[in-house]
């Protein structure tokens, strides 16, 4: 593997994010597992293009062989490029939410790559396992997933939430979420932004609905509620609704670090750092008729525009 030229990546012991892209031309990010001087490398969404995504990879020292696992958040054109059905590495585990698997099959995943799932699952388990545990929300017609990843490193935890493309924030997605080390949300769109834009009035109210996007403000309430240990990212800034320094304003003086990201550049390597191993309680309880329960206010799906 690649990890050579990055000396973070080749002394890595837990997890380390990076996004690739972020926003509605396209969203990827790189999640890197080590433990004991081995790597492994998970993709969460492919909505960049095959060649786009290669390129990011290799400036990372990494290469599209190191790739084991993909988790696709939905697959809207923007988090899952169709070229993909024909190039991934055959080796590579697709992970869709069962609910997603018809999606996956009309965009071409070839089903011996499919790894459904409905609840939580384990990736890595070679190195001793990172356990991914999602969570449904509301978003279009289908909705989408988000990931809680904890990784347990004997006397510590690393742990990342990664949660994007949100119609709102409930409160088991806060509970879901609460005190990961390092969470990674969407801060889509400014409210005042949205209102004066040219958009089409149907797709302003898509966005603001409660099953289309998070504003900063709506983010920065979410951040609040899960108060996450040390980093926060900022998901899928709207290009033309929102500017990385209208986001920032409403972390000004959080005691976390920040991070955002963008459509044209990768960010730089976040390192989801360990903490002090803490049980933590284990609620199980049955998902079935949640996407008919959590979209009872349905908005008309139009395409990826945001």
């Amino acid at each position: 593997m690649g990890f050579t030229e990055d000396p973070h990546l080749r002394s890595l012991e837990g997890m380390s994010l990076r996004v690739l892209a972020s926003g509605s031309g396209g969203n990827s990010s790189v999640l890197v597992i080590g433990r004991g001087g081995v790597c492994r490398v998970c993709l969460i969404d492919l909505g960049l293009s095959p060649r786009r995504t290669s390129r990011l990879l290799a400036e990372s020292g990494l290469s599209l062989s190191d790739v084991d696992d993909v988790l696709l958040t939905h697959l809207d054109s923007d988090h899952y490029f169709r070229t993909w059905s024909r190039l991934l590495p055959r080796h590579v585990r697709v992970r869709v939410h069962a609910h997603h698997q018809r999606c996956a099959a009309e965009a071409g995943i070839p089903p011996a790559l499919l790894a459904p799932f409905d609840d939580r699952f384990i990736i890595q388990a070679d190195l001793g396992g990172a356990v991914v545990s999602p969570s449904v929300n509301a978003h279009d017609a289908m909705g989408s997933v988000a990931f809680r990843i904890d990784l347990n490193l004997g006397d510590s935890t690393a742990s990342l939430g990664y949660a994007t493309d949100l119609g709102h924030v409930p409160d088991r997605l806060v509970a879901h979420m609460r005190g990961v080390d390092v969470l990674a949300i969407e801060s889509n769109y400014c409210p005042r932004m949205q209102e004066v834009s040219d958009r089409p009035m149907f797709l302003k109210r898509r966005i603001t609905g409660g099953a289309g996007h998070l504003s900063n403000q709506q983010c920065r309430d979410a951040i609040r509620g899960i108060n996450p240990c040390g980093h926060v990212v900022l998901l899928h800034l709207s290009r033309e609704c929102n500017l990385p320094e209208v986001a920032a304003i409403e972390h000004a003086g959080a005691r976390y670090s920040l991070t955002i990201s963008l459509q044209n550049e990768p960010t730089g390597w976040v390192a989801v750092s360990p903490r002090p191993a803490a049980p933590r309680p284990v609620v199980r309880h049955r998902q079935a008729g949640l996407f008919e329960s959590m979209l009872g206010a349905r908005v008309p799906t139009a395409g990826a525009a945001q």
